[in-house]
Formats: C-alpha cells, sequence, structure tokens
C-alpha cells in the first residue's frame, strides 16, 4: 500500500503545536512558530463516532514529521506486533502510564478510552493519581510529553488532569442524549461543536469533520488508509477495537471487576 505523507498545516495551530517535537520550528499563514511540545490534546465523542481515527491521524502525523517515540498507552500485544501499519514499526510501544517516569524521550502518548482508565469517580485509585499528578509537569518528562486521550465526556476525567497544563480539545459527535450530562465548563463548546458538525458534515455519525475548540474552526478529518476494511480487514479491527483483543484478565481488570475468590464448601 502506498503511504501518503501528511501534509505539514493538515492540523490547525493549536493540534500542531502539540504534536511537533519541542522547539521543532512550523509554519501557520506564512509565519514561523516554535512548537510547544508538551500537553493534553483531548478527542471527545460518543461510542464509534471517530474518536480513535482521529488519534491515529494525528499519530500518523507525528511519525512523519517528527521523531518522537509513541507510545500506545496498554494496547495489547498482539495489536502492536500485527495490528500497526508497517511505517510506525521501530516506532510504537505499548507501555502504560504508570511508567511515565520511566521514559526519558519527548514522547507522545494515546490513552484510549480514558475514561475506563482514569473515571473521576474512582479518584484514590492509582491510575486516576498519577494521570491527575503528572499533567503538571509533562513538560518536564523526557523533555515535553503530550497525551492524547479520548473519552466520551469530559465528565468522566478527573479536572486536575485539565487544569494544569496546555490543552486543545476536538469534539467529534457527542449523542443529544448525554451531552447535557458533560461538564459545566465544557458543555458550551461541545453544543457549539455539535452544532457546526450538524451544518457542514454529510455522514450519520459527523466522522468526516470535527472541531477544534482552541482554533474555533471546523477541521476535514481523513480517514487513515491502514483503517479501511477493504484494504485488509483484520488488521483494521486490531486497529479500531484495539481493547477487545486484551486477556480476559485484563479486561475485567481495566473495568474494575475482581476475581472472585471461590468459596469453600465445608464437607457436612
Amino acid at each position: 500500500m502506498n503511504i501518503l505523507k501528511p501534509l505539514k498545516n493538515e492540523f490547525p495551530p493549536s493540534i500542531v503545536n502539540l504534536l511537533l517535537k519541542e522547539g521543532q520550528r512550523w509554519e501557520s499563514q506564512n509565519q514561523w512558530y516554535e512548537a510547544l511540545g508538551t500537553g493534553i490534546i483531548a478527542i471527545i465523542g460518543s461510542a464509534r463516532s471517530g474518536k480513535t481515527s482521529l488519534a491515529y491521524s494525528m499519530i500518523d502525523y507525528v511519525i512523519h514529521h517528527s521523531n518522537r517515540p509513541i507510545i500506545l498507552d496498554s494496547f495489547p500485544q498482539k495489536v502492536i506486533d500485527e495490528g500497526i501499519p508497517d511505517h510506525w514499526k521501530g516506532r510504537v510501544s505499548n507501555k502504560s502510564f504508570t511508567e511515565i517516569a520511566t521514559i526519558n524521550e519527548p514522547a507522545l502518548w494515546l490513552v484510549d478510552d480514558t475514561g475506563a482508565h482514569f473515571n473521576s469517580r474512582s479518584a484514590l485509585e492509582t491510575n486516576n493519581k498519577i494521570l491527575s499528578r503528572s499533567a503538571g509537569i509533562l513538560s518536564h518528562f523526557g523533555g515535553g510529553m503530550t497525551v492524547i486521550f479520548t473519552t466520551q465526556s469530559l465528565s468522566a476525567i478527573d479536572l486536575s488532569f485539565l487544569r494544569f497544563t496546555t490543552i486543545a480539545p476536538c469534539v467529534r459527535w457527542v449523542d443529544e442524549d448525554v451531552i447535557h450530562s458533560e461538564r459545566k465548563e465544557w458543555i458550551g463548546e461541545v453544543k457549539h461543536g455539535n452544532y457546526l458538525l450538524s451544518q457542514v458534515s454529510k455522514d450519520v455519525r459527523r466522522r468526516d469533520y470535527f472541531y477544534s475548540t482552541k482554533d474555533k474552526c471546523l477541521v476535514k478529518s481523513n480517514f487513515p488508509e491502514f483503517l479501511k476494511k477493504e484494504n485488509n480487514p483484520i488488521k483494521a479491527d486490531l486497529m479500531s477495537r484495539p481493547m477487545r483483543y486484551h486477556k480476559l484478565e485484563d479486561k475485567q481488570r481495566m473495568i474494575g471487576v475482581k476475581e472472585q475468590k471461590k468459596k469453600r464448601v465445608k464437607d457436612e
């Protein structure tokens, strides 16, 4: 398969600023900038709205325009071995975000379906603590790190994760029945993004565009070739639904189900 290199202006300024490595130069509207290279890109949308495919497009951009290492947080090894496209190989690993202090490179992380990993209702759990505490010091780790996370609602994320670093939210389509439960700080932006998407999108799930809240603009969303089922249905499924390939015990751990201890039956 021929891989087309993403254009360097494929994404709006607030996204490029975080995707490229700290200090890397980039141009926008005939003006040159140095990338901040550290912060959080939040992709918000309902199930099957194209959050993960958008995250992969951003990663593909980084693969082509930067030498940053990519970490797919806690992805099954099977997906790393058999699912990622060939031009990603050698750049991608699947460390857990709990290991962030051990990474000494300016990594770009993907934490997919964040609510399952870092639920704000489980504020005392180890992962949530790590996520919240690391937000303010992402710029110190590895020379500056960026986290892309996908979530169905920002209400599922501990607020401290969103307060202490540069954040660039992207709105995919959010179901009208659940949008009212969004955080009050973000509900206006999400509703506005939904409205704008409804005005231009020809797709039922609005996957052909996303709304960049920081840039106040709609952006055409390109669907990666390696996710198209007609090219390779097995690889496409590995990448589009990576968490289904975890072992049972890993799936249970993700959703907080503890293994039930077998009850001892006393002989009468």
